[in-house]
């Protein structure tokens, strides 16, 4: 068995997700499984898929990105998931490596999370710090990339259809809100590479209502303290549509760092 499986979705996004199997069997750790679930693609991506060893694949159709990633749960047997969809990378070539070593370290906790790199549409990258995990009745506390479940330990927890936008928040929530402390590990570097502009992010005033749902009926928030954040979040959706580039104020940019 191998320590980790890397749950890649796609559909009709061959170039994308030869850059995601790139970037994945570049890591100076291969102890992983790469498991693809395709949207029953009709470009060349099965073809294509065919011909990678390390990939064990189905190609299907499915009811949306949440009932692929339940798919590639199901396909998952190795000690610690993470999601690294099509297009998406990881942050540095040894993330799994250091990864790994932290998590033995940390007597094998349920849910790890890192910080990541987001890029812009125009190719800039920006440093996002991961938030205390305290913080995620806020929202999510980083990028859905920069996340490891341990397998057996999450059981049979899978993602919700009924938040086809905020699955994620809705996923990671249902499992931190039954954790403790010793359950959680926070690793104080990048673990992913993170395309801005997904569909989240192109349909957020949706989306938040999903976060007001998920607030009040996962997290178990009082109504006015959901409705409360609720209106925070529009108005920072609103500022952003106005203004994309506020998306990045309190990020730093990453190559003002080299």
């Amino acid at each position: 068995m191998k320590f980790f499986s890397i749950i890649t979705i796609c559909k009709n996004n061959l170039e994308e997700l030869k850059r995601t199997y790139n970037s994945i069997k570049s890591q100076s750790d291969d102890d992983y499984q790469w498991i693809v679930v395709d949207a029953d693609s009709t470009d060349r991506t099965k073809d294509w898929l065919d011909n990678i060893a390390k990939a064990n694949w189905i190609s299907e159709p499915d009811k949306g990105i949440y009932d692929a990633m339940n798919k590639g749960i199901s396909m998952s047997k190795e000690r610690y998931m993470i999601f690294m969809n099509s297009g998406d990378c990881f942050a540095t070539n040894n993330v799994l490596e250091i990864s790994k070593n932290n998590i033995k370290k940390n007597n094998f906790p349920v849910f790890v999370f890192g910080d990541s790199i987001d890029v812009s549409e125009d190719d800039k990258e920006y440093y996002r710090k991961a938030k205390n995990y305290e913080k995620n009745r806020l929202g999510m506390i980083t990028q859905h990339q920069a996340m490891f479940f341990n397998r057996d330990k999450i059981g049979d927890s899978k993602y919700s259809l009924d938040y086809p936008l905020a699955g994620d928040y809705a996923f990671i929530s249902s499992i931190i809100n039954n954790l403790h402390d010793k359950d959680l590990l926070y690793l104080d570097f990048p673990i992913c590479k993170f395309s801005m502009g997904g569909t989240n992010e192109m349909q957020r005033f949706k989306a938040i209502k999903e976060d007001y749902r998920i607030r009040k009926n996962i997290l178990q928030l009082p109504v006015i303290v959901c409705s409360f954040l609720y209106l925070l979040h529009y108005m920072h959706a609103l500022i952003k549509k106005l203004n994309p580039s506020s998306r990045f104020i309190r990020h730093k940019s990453v190559s003002s760092n080299n």
